[in-house]
């Protein structure tokens, strides 16, 4: 993996003493919790057929994810963007997804832990799209936010909390919108609105939550500089409280950017993580980053710990004609490809390299 500034300490916007919820000397002198994100988790037609195993007679996606699996083993939560609906019949790929739940399945089986819903094609099949997959993701036991079945459903569930030792971390999820197809009457996805960002995260914090991450789905597609919109949006997030801004959408990779409030680092955003896996294969779509995380907390404070690792999607036909898909990490590349695609994916992992080091920036909250 790759180290990009290591540490960076965030100081709470209320003191230890503070909080009823933890005593002083109970208090174990260091605890840690490791998050890893990956970017679009895209299921486009041909990856689909590719997924179909002939033997087994069902959809088996395993294999796509076998390389990238065990850099997951050392995180304690692996948190992704589910950018299609799912189903058990009439799956599609753009430009309204809906892949076999066997996705999930699998992705489950590989290490992923927690899926944000909300995207521009939450409601690409309608009601039931969005009733299916929280369905499939509940009976995986896939922790998920940013789609609800009713209001009632969003006010409990959102922030999605993630509780370890000390840390009760809260994770919000919101998208600029639905590709223009109106969310289902009683149906909520999570829309990006200051008014409402500005109000969850300030029950996040009254509900005593130690760090607030807020997965943002925004931006221009194939951009690999954030906009001004985005931009302002992260500054405006920090300034509320955000610890942590996490980008999806344009799928390619965009900077990351430190948030500074007078002499101290309040946060970090990462503008966006590219495609984790998909079918597209144009110069900067054809992979994305992870980003390891881990927060150790000691004496009332949150210290952080950042990589991050790029990922190439190989796309080979394989001997009976089919296109299949496999997500692989920087690291395993050359063993595992040699001169395939060689070509394509050093210059992705040169492009990658160069977003992230030539176009990280540091951004003054106050202003």
């Amino acid at each position: 993996m790759k180290k990009f500034v290591l540490y960076f300490l965030l100081a709470l916007p209320f003191s230890i003493a503070a909080q009823p919820w933890i005593a002083r000397d109970t208090i174990p002198q260091q605890d840690s919790v490791h998050l890893f994100f990956v970017g679009d988790i895209m299921q486009h037609e041909p990856q689909i057929k590719g997924a179909w195993d002939q033997t087994i007679q069902e959809y088996n996606y395993i294999p796509c994810f076998q390389y990238i699996a065990p850099y997951w083993q050392k995180a304690d939560f692996v948190i992704g963007n589910l950018e299609t609906t799912l189903s058990n019949k009439n799956f599609s790929g753009y430009p309204q997804f809906c892949a076999p739940w066997h996705l999930a399945r699998d992705l489950k089986r590989s290490g992923i832990d927690i899926l944000t819903t909300n995207n521009n094609h939450s409601c690409d099949k309608g009601a039931n799209g969005i009733r299916n997959t929280i369905y499939y993701l509940d009976s995986l036991n896939i922790r998920h936010t940013g789609t609800f079945t009713d209001s009632n459903a969003w006010k409990a569930q959102h922030p999605l909390y993630i509780r370890q030792g000390q840390f009760k971390i809260a994770l919000l999820s919101y998208t600029y919108g639905t590709n223009g197809i109106p969310v289902p009457p009683g149906q909520v996805v999570s829309m990006t609105d200051t008014f409402h960002m500005a109000r969850e995260i300030e029950k996040a914090r009254l509900d005593t939550a130690t760090n607030i991450i807020v997965c943002m789905h925004w931006g221009i597609e194939y951009e690999t500089r954030p906009n001004m919109e985005q931009k302002r949006l992260a500054a405006f997030l920090h300034r509320c409280g955000a610890d942590i801004v996490i980008g999806s959408h344009p799928h390619v990779v965009q900077p990351l950017e430190y948030h500074i409030e007078g002499k101290d680092t309040t946060g970090l955003t990462v503008y966006s993580l590219g495609n984790f896996i998909s079918n597209q294969s144009k110069r900067y779509t054809n992979g994305g980053i992870g980003i390891s995380l881990k927060l150790i907390r000691e004496h009332g404070k949150t210290r952080y710990q950042m990589h991050y690792l790029s990922n190439y999607v190989y796309r080979p036909i394989e001997s009976d004609g089919i296109r299949r898909y496999y997500v692989v990490p920087e690291p395993e590349a050359t063993q595992l490809l040699g001169e395939n695609d060689k070509e394509l994916y050093q210059q992705f992992f040169k492009d990658t390299d160069k977003i992230i080091n030539q176009a990280s920036l540091k951004l003054d909250v106050n202003k």
